[in-house]
């Protein structure tokens, strides 16, 4: 009983654990940091583009299939974001999940002239080609593209010393060194630097 008795019990465990899918859920805009729901600024975004359509020569200038050149790319995106609901680069990045395109392939995307993929899409295809091209990796090795491209796909980039660390040290210890050659590695780093790019 002595040693019974000097056991102190520690009660509930308490947790406050943030709830990481709601606050991707929102965009935060505007001089007055409004925040909707990534679903209705895409609306909000769409409907503002297609009512300027009708008064702005440079949005009708793409409509026609035209290229613009540096300077109108500028002022659509001036015009963009001093109306409502201020639409940036980086907000049209977030909100269709695509890291590498610009105002002008967004808003062909809008206006129906151009399909734009989403960030997890062009990886995915990506990988798939590069494992289409090498037909003679491994099982082991095969598993280790998969795991770097769900790495690159949750994460945006990746860097050189990510790839001997975890979660790549489950596939070997010596992380990507263990699993290919030298010359393997410096293909797969630049592939990777493409696709992050």
């Amino acid at each position: 009983m002595k040693y019974r008795d000097s056991v102190i019990p520690l009660g509930l465990a308490r947790y406050n654990f943030n709830d990481i899918i709601y606050s991707k859920e929102k965009v935060e805009f505007g001089p007055q940091h409004e925040s909707v729901s990534i679903t209705r600024y895409k609306e909000l975004v769409e409907e503002k583009i297609n009512a300027l359509l009708s008064s702005n020569p440079i949005l009708q200038k793409l409509k026609q299939g035209k290229l613009l050149n540096q300077t109108e790319s500028e002022q659509l995106a001036e015009a963009l974001h001093n109306e409502h609901p201020h639409i940036t680069i980086d907000l049209l990045r977030k909100v269709y999940n695509h890291r590498k395109a610009e105002i002008v392939q967004f808003v062909k995307h809008i206006l129906g002239i151009e399909k734009l993929e989403t960030f997890p899409d062009s990886v995915s295809k990506s990988f798939d080609k590069f494992i289409t091209e090498h037909t003679y990796l491994n099982s082991r090795q095969l598993d280790f593209l998969k795991l770097l491209q769900s790495f690159l796909i949750e994460k945006g980039d990746v860097e050189k010393r990510d790839l001997i660390t975890a979660p790549f040290t489950q596939i070997h210890p010596d992380g990507i060194r263990g699993v290919f050659s030298n010359k393997e590695i410096e293909e797969i780093i630049l592939f990777i630097k493409q696709i992050a790019a």
